[in-house]
């Protein structure tokens, strides 16, 4: 919610570190500036929840729509959960992506369309 004022602006320089980075500083999160985010959570064994920040590695995504479909890859990339529709199901808040380039915007994301690599959603920790 601290960053929706954000949504079609671009954040720092424009990398989607940018946003974690300043969601992160104004909640005031505790985090080691680079990409430990705060506590891992397993999406398995914990509901994944708006603010969440998540980390792809490698990640390579097929979605079927009624068009036929389409496929993403993350190869090094930083979200935030905006909202969650579901188990595994939600939109993602984030910039420096293919649909707006270097302003944040808000995706959608299922995590049963992941083919390949690595997601690591973390849970920002209060400093103190």
């Amino acid at each position: 919610k601290v960053l929706k004022p954000y949504k079609g602006k671009k954040i720092g320089r424009g990398e989607c570190w940018d946003a974690a980075q300043l969601a992160l500083d104004k909640v005031g999160a505790e985090w080691d500036g680079e990409y430990v985010f705060g506590r891992v959570i397993d999406p398995a064994t914990e509901c994944i929840q708006p603010g969440d920040i998540v980390q792809f590695e490698d990640v390579y995504v097929e979605v079927s729509t009624a068009n036929g479909g389409y496929t993403e890859t993350f190869g090094h990339h930083t979200a935030i959960v905006y909202q969650v529709n579901g188990p595994g199901v939600m939109e993602l808040f984030h910039q420096n992506t293919g649909e707006y380039g270097r302003k944040m915007g808000i995706t959608p994301f299922d995590l049963a369309n992941v083919t390949k690599g690595t997601i690591t959603f973390f849970r920002p920790v209060k400093a103190g």
